[in-house]
């Protein structure tokens, strides 16, 4: 298992992101999540200078439906088979009526990219674990979408209400990146890496059971954006170290 990182994390650092790629390099990161706009030679070059790995691409369900070729390419490029949707609206998580339409329109875009060679992902926040009697949308998407894989964000599913560590472990077959985020579960905000509600050791252990290739730390609002994911990749290697 990998340890990487989503450069949303730094993303407030005045920097282009070959510089952010130094600091994830010198953090201790074996990898990063990109989307096609890091598909350039500079960015290859700091890659392979650093050789860190590419882990998936992240993107919209829109720009991916617009632009599929793009995407195609970059995995290509960055040497990635996944592909993770980041983000769908809440309203297409209300109704199981409309999870399931969510669900459908995800599996004929799963479709398209296996063409490909590639594994669609999805990657949740905390409004897919709406209420719907006795699952949950997320638990109910992940039932509806056989060639859907997920990137499960383990601080937006506390935050939501689940447990992360027995949600991992419940739905395992269908992880293949788990996002280690740590929330204040209560009130939904971020906070430092180690100081949340997040079991960070319990959610390394099942994605170790679960074969989950990659977990990539993130923070959306990090109080310092430079030493927390330092401090990050070190805790996360030493879990993952103890686990292996």
């Amino acid at each position: 298992m990998k340890v990487g990182i989503q450069p949303f994390t730094i993303s407030e650092l005045d920097e282009p992101l070959e510089a952010r790629l130094d600091r994830i390099a010198r953090a201790g990161f074996e990898g990063v999540e990109l989307g096609t706009d890091g598909n350039t030679d500079a960015v290859h070059e700091k890659l392979i200078e650093h050789g860190l790995e590419v882990s998936s691409i992240g993107t919209t369900r829109d720009e991916l439906e617009s632009d599929l070729d793009a995407h195609v390419a970059a995995a290509e490029d960055f040497a990635t088979g996944d592909v993770v949707v980041m983000w769908i609206d809440p309203e297409h998580f209300e109704t199981r009526e409309r999870v399931e339409a969510t669900a459908e329109r995800l599996t004929d875009l799963a479709d398209r990219v296996a063409e490909h060679g590639l594994q669609l992902n999805y990657h949740n926040h905390a409004h897919e674990f709406t209420d719907l009697g006795e699952t949950t949308g997320y638990e109910l998407l992940v039932e509806e979408t056989e060639s859907v894989k997920f990137e499960l964000d383990a601080g937006w599913a506390g935050t939501g209400g689940a447990t992360p560590a027995a949600l991992l472990r419940d739905i395992a077959d269908h992880v293949t990146l788990v996002h280690v985020k740590d929330m204040n579960f209560e009130t939904g905000e971020f906070v430092t890496f180690g100081e949340g509600d997040l079991d960070v050791e319990g959610v390394v252990s099942a994605a170790r059971d679960a074969d989950v290739e990659w977990l990539l730390f993130e923070n959306d609002e990090p109080t310092d954006p430079v030493a927390e994911p330092a401090h990050a990749s070190v805790t996360l290697d030493r879990y993952t170290d103890h686990y292996c």
